[in-house]
């Protein structure tokens, strides 16, 4: 029996500062908002007994039928299931038209038909990051997103099991600290084709003996489809030498840039479709048909469009919307024991020469068992330019390697156990430009952070732009070590905090 062992990787944004676990975990999906948090954010029940100054008339309705409890308990609409991995006693235990209350009848307000709740608006088949603020974080745990079927309507009937369908999972996700506040922060994919409005159930569930569970409803309104995606190419699809037999089982994985799966597929592998050519177009297609918001396999066309060539296996790239994401291709073998994970962070897809016309290219590793660990800059013709090593032994490293030359190279970043080969982990292609000739700049981003003040520039290592840290009191984002929000140019919210120069 053959052993073929392929590590696992993924990328990671920078995290901030993160405060004490506490004893218990509350919280709410904070985007798109909870029920609950838009009530209490609107106001008005402390006011007339008839709720009549409370302005959403769906939080007015809630409040003539449970009060002002549900607004007090924001952060608790929740249910203790033991056997929290049952689903049957998780639906006992949150029972239909309950479950936008947490399963708790004393908030049951929450859970009234009404064609008022306000709604946020999504694109049809876009991927958001669903935020949830944590006022007690709770690890380990694990989530599950649900979204309503088509044809539900709140208006006329209180939510049910049955109208929803599973949409995402994740595992233990690590909270981050914004601003102070801790949330937890997941990448979502909408499905494609939707339109008119629905209901997205957070299910937060903590791995322990008590099972205490969080239920949040966000509404949401589909506003047309996305826009076609923009590609981005992360490395070769399947590698010359990769070999699979009946009884094996391919693993397809998409990791966000906080290392969380947004994409899993298995194939198992048969006698029907051992042969290379069969099993890597089945897996090829199962991905470009489920996940064709996030990732696609195959060559990109002048259209822009990826399409998977047969005819040229080792042609086929893995692209995704989303440069900063990575990926694994793993044939994995039931009768081995699998290496303890490798995680390789902080490459970026740009980078920019310093002053001295160099530039250096970093990367953190972490682990879970002891590898030598080699990083490589090749150039466009596989030539090594340069080379990094060190050994991680159950822990982190950080390595780090430079150039004086410009244009397209590759990174690669090779694993060892003691004794054994190397295995390729991870192919990054980046691009490097010239010195940026945007002038004087307080700060090369991310030195200094904490520390900026508004109106301090940093230059853009990635893009070699100079960015300045927007007045108060905006400014006080510049300072958010949360790379995948705030990096200046590349964050999904980075405008909040710098103004391109």
């Amino acid at each position: 029996m053959k052993k073929i062992i392929t590590l696992s990787f993924a990328a990671s944004s920078v995290l901030a500062a993160l405060v004490p676990i506490q004893a218990s975990a509350h919280g709410w999906a904070d985007f798109p908002k909870a029920r609950q948090v838009i009530c209490q954010e609107g106001g008005g029940h402390w006011g007339a007994s008839d709720g009549s100054q409370i302005p959403n008339e769906a939080c007015r309705a809630s409040f003539l039928e449970s009060g002002t409890y549900p607004v007090v308990q924001v952060n608790e609409f929740a249910t203790l299931v033991k056997d929290y991995t049952n689903m049957d006693a998780v639906k006992a235990a949150v029972q239909d038209g309950l479950i936008c209350s947490g399963g708790d009848k004393n908030k049951s307000g929450m859970s009234v038909a009404s064609q008022h709740w306000q709604r946020t608006d999504m694109q049809s088949g876009s991927t958001f990051t669903l935020k949830y603020r944590a006022t007690a974080p709770h690890n380990p745990s694990h989530w599950q997103i649900y979204l309503t079927k088509p044809g539900y309507n709140a208006a006329h009937t209180r939510l049910g099991w049955d109208d929803l369908e599973l949409i995402q999972e994740f595992g233990n996700i690590e909270k981050i600290n914004v601003d102070g506040s801790n949330y937890y922060y997941m990448d979502v994919t909408l499905p494609s084709g939707r339109s008119g409005e629905a209901t997205l159930v957070t299910r937060w569930q903590r791995d322990d003996p008590a099972g205490e569970g969080f239920y949040n409803c966000s509404d949401i309104k589909f506003d047309g489809d996305t826009l076609p995606p923009e590609w981005s190419a992360l490395g070769p699809y399947v590698k010359p030498g990769v070999s699979a037999e009946a009884g094996d089982t391919v693993w397809f994985r998409i990791f966000s840039p906080q290392g969380n799966e947004v994409v899993f597929e298995k194939l198992p592998i048969t006698a029907a479709n051992q042969d290379i050519n069969a099993w890597s177009y089945e897996l090829a297609q199962l991905v470009n048909q489920k996940h064709s918001a996030i990732s696609q396999v195959g060559i990109q066309e002048a259209s822009g469009e990826v399409v998977y060539s047969q005819g040229d296996l080792y042609a086929n790239q893995v692209f995704v919307t989303n440069a900063n994401y990575s990926y694994a291709v793993d044939i994995r073998d039931g009768d081995v024991i699998e290496p303890e994970p490798v995680y390789v962070e902080g490459l970026q897809a740009e980078y920019a020469q310093d002053e001295e016309g160099l530039t250096y290219i970093n990367a953190n590793i972490r682990s879970e068992g002891r590898y030598l660990i080699n990083m490589k800059l090749l150039d466009s013709t596989g030539h090594q330019l340069a080379l990094a090593s060190d050994i991680v032994d159950n822990g982190q490293i950080a390595l780090s390697m430079f150039t004086s030359q410009t244009g397209k190279f590759t990174v690669e970043v090779y694993a060892a156990e003691q004794d054994a080969e190397h295995q390729l982990i991870e192919t990054k292609p980046i691009t490097i430009k010239e010195q940026s000739a945007g002038g004087d700049f307080d700060y090369v981003y991310p030195d200094g952070i904490g520390q900026y003040v508004p109106g301090e520039t940093v230059v853009q290592g990635r893009d070699g732009n100079t960015y300045q840290c927007r007045p108060y009191p905006e400014g006080g984002w510049c300072n958010i070590n949360s790379a995948i929000h705030y990096e200046p140019g590349f964050g999904s919210a980075w405008q909040d905090a710098w103004i391109r120069q």
